[in-house]
């Protein structure tokens, strides 16, 4: 998925030496940051372009749905997940590149910030630009890119914004992406990006930001949380009844970040610059619970599409 990638990232920033005097890497950290944009876009050729015949002419469109969610609506290709993903997706790259450049590579916070979500934004701007020709340029997906270099802008230069939030995603593969894996064929089995049935998206609050609380509180986060289930991919074979879904909920889920940086706080510091760079933006598998779920079931046909 774009998140491996992300994550392939994340780690090499995390991994990082801390900023000094004698510490910095002008020349370096450009270079990987531009081969790990180099890495992403042939993944993403290979994933959504390379098997798949263009349409020999520039589609417009937006996934827009005439329901109350719009462009997150219930009769859209994935139910309104892959605008989460966009939006996730710039965020997570925009926020690594902002380290990798001002952390390793010494150069100014505010301006690397501002470099890394602009770096972001174009090369998601680019990809609806081919997605014109193979899909549709989909001003919806445009709009969470723009909403994912925002919200990384605003983390990386308000650090107790940062403290007390991250949007992160939870993913393990569905019965629909397995079923695709084990029967597809050639790069379309690299589409882990639209495992949408697989992924949950989750605005959380750390409740350990209220220093009061006690170090308790680091491990626990409240959410805000979006996924869907059964639009994208295709349901498995053998299940004609796999019901299509939205759900909207809130709920509570370990904070695995807070958990490392306090195991790791004393001992193995470039580890623990690793363990908080990927869980800042990725939430374990299985460690995150409804409270209150308002789930929406589409009324009526729901449109084909992706990427």
């Amino acid at each position: 998925m774009r998140f491996l990638l992300v994550l392939a990232l994340a780690a090499r920033v995390a991994a990082a030496d801390p900023p000094d005097d004698e510490c910095k890497h002008p020349v370096a950290a450009p270079v990987i940051l531009g081969s790990a944009y180099a890495t992403f876009g042939t993944w993403m050729y290979l994933a959504w372009y390379y098997q798949h015949k263009p349409l020999g002419y520039f589609q417009w469109g937006g996934d827009n749905d005439p329901g109350i969610l719009g462009w997150a609506g219930e009769r859209t290709y994935a139910g309104g997940a892959d605008k989460f993903g966009h939006a996730w997706s710039t965020m997570s790259l925009a926020r690594g590149g902002t380290e990798l450049l001002s952390r390793y590579g010494g150069y100014d916070h505010f301006k690397s910030s501002l470099v890394s979500a602009a770096m972001a934004e174009a090369l998601f701007f680019f990809v609806e630009i081919k997605d014109g020709f193979y899909y549709e340029f989909s001003f919806s997906d445009l709009g969470g890119d723009t909403a994912g270099a925002v919200v990384a802008v605003l983390l990386d230069n308000f650090p107790r914004l940062d403290e007390m939030f991250d949007y992160r995603v939870q993913w393990w593969p569905s019965r629909g992406y397995l079923d695709n894996v084990s029967g597809g064929t050639g790069y379309n089995r690299l589409n882990i990006a639209e495992d949408y049935s697989g992924e949950t998206y989750l605005l959380a609050y750390h409740l350990g930001s209220i220093h009061q609380l006690g170090t308790w509180s680091h491990f626990v986060d409240l959410t805000l949380g979006f996924d869907t289930r059964g639009y994208k991919p295709s349901p498995p074979a053998g299940y004609p009844d796999y019901e299509h879904h939205q759900d909207v909920f809130i709920g509570v889920s370990f904070n695995a970040q807070g958990f490392f940086d306090w195991l790791l706080a004393t001992r193995a510091p470039r580890s623990r610059y690793i363990s908080h760079g990927l869980f800042e933006i990725m939430n374990l598998p299985f460690s995150s619970t409804y409270l209150l779920d308002w789930r929406n079931v589409p009324s009526g046909q729901v449109a084909k599409g992706g990427a």
